[in-house]
């Protein structure tokens, strides 16, 4: 998916990181900052208005006209000024934004996250080795395994977190993302997979990306609750990309690729394009 070129895309983003205790970086905030302060309101009072006071009540004369008129024009000059440099700016700092994100910003946001969805994760593997998709409330209320009603309770509130978590990190996808930081091999078949996959769980790719695919009904019918997770950094999810892709790869070209004849009559097939995604694929 393309970049976003909206702003206003960027501080949905940064108010969904600190809303759930990350750390959105510095440089990235000054940046929007920076925008806030272009699109800000002017002044309330409208440069005019001292000019139409004295001529309402009867005081205007040339001599006041000839000094308030530079003052009310060069005002309004500024506020159009600013708002055309805000509209030009956008782009400028959008792409900055981007770029900061590249140069290390997203593994900044990733690692803000991480402690809070660690404890999460734990807390879900916990739940998870006490019951499953199939446990009814009747299963836990009979288990005597200690703390098991106590997981029960409090499943839902540690998926809360982790979905939201998710939608943060799935920003940084291949697919839907706004900021993609992962590189997409355009031939494979990228619609098998679901970027909350690729950044945010362990198991297989293409099986992960499909419980996103099923109804999540919350609990233990959420797709976070089926798997085992771990928060990547970009690295790490870009070699986790690399190893399906390296398949996809494999697949495309693995039917005939034709070939040549030399002056001997000897036919040559042409030999099988290097997979650059084989050395790649390693996850660290």
């Amino acid at each position: 998916m393309p970049k976003t070129t909206d702003i206003r895309d960027c501080q949905k983003f940064a108010d969904a990181i600190t809303a759930v205790g990350g750390t959105f970086p510095v440089v990235l905030a000054h940046l929007l900052r920076a925008y806030q302060l272009l699109v800000a309101p002017a002044a309330t009072q409208r440069p005019e208005t001292d000019l139409l006071t004295h001529a309402l009540d009867g005081t205007l004369d040339q001599k006041m006209l000839d000094r308030l008129l530079p003052v009310a024009a060069t005002a309004a000059m500024a506020n159009t000024y600013r708002q055309e440099l805000a509209r030009s700016a956008e782009h400028t700092l959008v792409g900055e934004l981007h770029r900061q994100l590249a140069g290390g910003g997203a593994d900044e946001v990733l690692d803000s996250l991480r402690p809070s969805f660690d404890k999460h994760a734990e807390a879900i593997a916990a739940a998870r080795s006490l019951f499953n998709a199939e446990s009814t409330p009747e299963d836990v209320l009979a288990s005597a395994e200690p703390g098991t009603i106590e997981a029960w309770q409090t499943l839902d509130g540690h998926l809360r977190v982790i979905t939201k978590i998710g939608a943060i990190a799935s920003q940084f996808g291949p697919r839907l993302g706004s900021f993609p930081q992962i590189t997409e091999f355009a031939l494979g078949e990228n619609a098998r997979l679901d970027d909350r996959a690729i950044m945010c769980t362990a198991g297989p790719l293409v099986v992960d990306s499909a419980l996103f695919g099923r109804p999540d009904q919350g609990h233990r019918t959420s797709p976070w609750a089926r798997t085992s997770l771990r928060l990547h950094s970009i690295a790490e999810a870009q070699a986790r990309y690399n190893e399906w892709a390296a398949e996809e790869f494999d697949k495309v070209h693995s039917g005939p690729r034709g070939g040549w004849v030399d002056q001997n009559g000897q036919v040559h097939q042409h030999p099988a394009p290097e997979n650059p995604y084989r050395t790649k694929a390693s996850v660290t």
